[in-house]
């Protein structure tokens, strides 16, 4: 198993200099060697046998053109360098768009080192860095046991330091509990969620909630010279209500998350194309704010940590138009906050939705345990 565990650090005066020293080195090597593979491609893009036979720059031939280089750790120049040439050929292949020049003024700068010969490690209250030594780090919680550190990436965000550790150790596999508790769940725009229970998450929704304060410092940095030290303060300022903001959301995503799987054996959710969604200006901006795709990945790495299952209906299932009471399918508008059917169904169309998201969630749990088709929605949706 392959995690990632991010953690606060503080570096002291001189090794946030060196921590810069790296970032700026990283950039130059990324650069370099960005304006070359251009160069050349601009040069032999009609000649494919000059174009394949070219030798690009190495990071020891850069190393020697500057030699302030040989101040930073040399894993992460390398490392640079591997992410161009895999970022040039994901390029090529037509999976990613052309990597980009890499800029001294992103709020967020990162390099990543890998380790060898245990240099990444930690001991008590701090952790061992190349170049770096020991630094203060707050361990707000503990690695898993027999795990060994991989890789190591730094960041500058908003003033703080981070450094993120991609460990590797052995999955403890979890026997698969008995259905006692199933939950479904319905997409709000208002409240993350609805359940089939009638709970709602009750998002605070940060975002709307900051835009008065956000508004008025961006409206302070656009008066601001640009490049300036009043113009960099500023910066950091709306950088920080950025960082709270999303520190808030990831926060409200991961308790939400935790008690679902603590609590149910089966989660069913819908598999919505959020993409798509975002294109109608009345939801953009509650879609971005709710981030219930990241909302799915908690939930999706966490059922698989405890042995729990989360079901995914298909995006096209219409679980707003159907009846959770008889199954018979009408037409509901956008505007109708209340579900009426024929039979004497009359109830909130989020709950209903829910209900028929957690009849067909288990309806779909039990095909693919037990590989039966004769489970029909009838039979799950009470």
């Amino acid at each position: 198993m392959i995690r990632g565990y991010v953690y606060r650090i503080k570096p002291s005066h001189t090794q946030i200099e060196l921590i810069h020293k790296t970032f700026g080195c990283v950039r130059k090597m990324s650069n370099t060697l960005l304006f070359e593979r251009e160069t050349i491609y601009e040069m032999f893009h009609e000649y494919p046998e000059l174009l394949n036979a070219h030798q690009y720059l190495t990071p020891s031939r850069i190393k020697q053109d500057y030699e302030y280089m040989y101040e930073v750790d040399s894993q992460a120049l390398t490392t640079a360098w591997l992410h161009l040439k895999n970022a040039y050929t994901n390029f090529f292949k037509g999976h990613n768009n052309p990597p980009q020049y890499k800029s001294r003024h992103n709020p967020i700068q990162t390099y990543t080192t890998h380790t060898i010969n245990n240099n990444i490690r930690i001991e008590g209250k701090n952790i061992k860095l190349p170049k770096l030594g020991f630094v203060k780090i707050k361990l707000h919680r503990v690695l898993p046991a027999n795990c060994s550190i991989k890789a190591a990436t730094v960041k500058q965000e908003a003033g703080k330091y981070y450094v993120s550790l991609r460990i590797e150790y052995e999955e403890t596999k979890k026997e698969v509990q008995d259905v006692q508790r199933l939950i479904g769940l319905d997409y709000s725009l208002k409240s993350l969620y609805v359940d089939n229970e009638y709970n709602k998450a009750d998002y605070p929704m940060y975002y709307k909630e900051s835009l008065k304060k956000l508004a008025k410092e961006q409206k302070r940095l656009s008066r601001r010279i640009r490049g300036s030290n009043r113009y960099s303060l500023q910066k950091l300022v709306v950088s920080k209500i950025h960082q709270k903001l999303k520190n808030q959301r990831k926060d409200f995503l991961h308790k939400a998350s935790r008690y679902l799987v603590n609590n149910y054996e089966v989660i069913c959710i819908e598999d919505l194309d959020l993409k798509e969604m975002k294109k109608t200006k009345h939801f953009r901006k509650s879609i971005t704010d709710t981030s219930f795709g990241t909302f799915t990945r908690y939930l999706e790495y966490k059922t698989k940590d405890k042995g729990k299952t989360l079901v995914k209906i298909p995006k096209y299932y219409p679980s707003t138009k159907t009846c959770s009471k008889c199954g018979k399918i009408n037409e509901v508008k956008l505007s109708q906050r209340t579900y009426e059917c024929s039979c004497g169904a009359n109830l909130d169309r989020d709950h209903n939705a829910a209900k028929n998201i957690a009849g067909k969630g288990l309806e779909e749990y039990y095909k693919k345990e037990y590989g039966t088709d004769s489970l029909t929605w009838s039979s799950c949706a009470h």
